[in-house]
């Protein structure tokens, strides 16, 4: 079966608009993204334990993306109040999180991370295989947008 769908660009605007003491300093980036042909939004509920919400493979599978596919990834937290916990693992011992504040968003184009114990020692970048979550206080709500090739 030959497929229907034509390759797309996706385009992603990140406008900063801060005016201060009457001087702008905000700026405006404009990013292409070619032959995207996979793309996906989903809105749910975060609860106060660990879930994971996106995994990576070499072989693409149920809420699973191809890892050299990935292509643009943003997660945006819809909560008011609370924070999220985004847990980013690769093996067993690979773990990075970051905390995502209530009405922010994170924006990553790459699934390879670094994580050191010993200060500011190199090694190499890693991709991640799953994407984890977990809500502060409460449940929180989160979108998910995920754009591959």
């Amino acid at each position: 079966m030959a497929t229907t769908i034509d390759d797309a660009t996706l385009t992603v605007t990140v406008n900063e608009d801060v005016k201060l003491n009457g001087q702008q300093v905000g700026s405006k980036i404009v990013q292409t993204i070619l032959n995207i042909n996979e793309a996906s939004r989903r809105v749910f509920s975060v609860p106060i334990y660990e879930t994971e919400i996106l995994a990576l493979s070499s072989s693409a599978g149920a809420g699973t993306y191809i890892t050299s596919d990935l292509q643009y990834v943003r997660v945006s937290n819809m909560d008011d109040t609370n924070f999220v916990r985004l847990t980013f693992i690769s093996g067993s011992s690979n773990r990075y999180d970051m905390k995502l504040p209530a009405k922010r968003t994170a924006v990553f184009t790459s699934p390879s991370i670094s994580v050191s114990e010993s200060g500011a020692t190199f090694g190499s970048f890693v991709d991640f295989s799953s994407m984890k979550a977990t809500a502060d206080t409460a449940a929180v709500d989160i979108e998910l947008f995920v754009a591959s090739t």
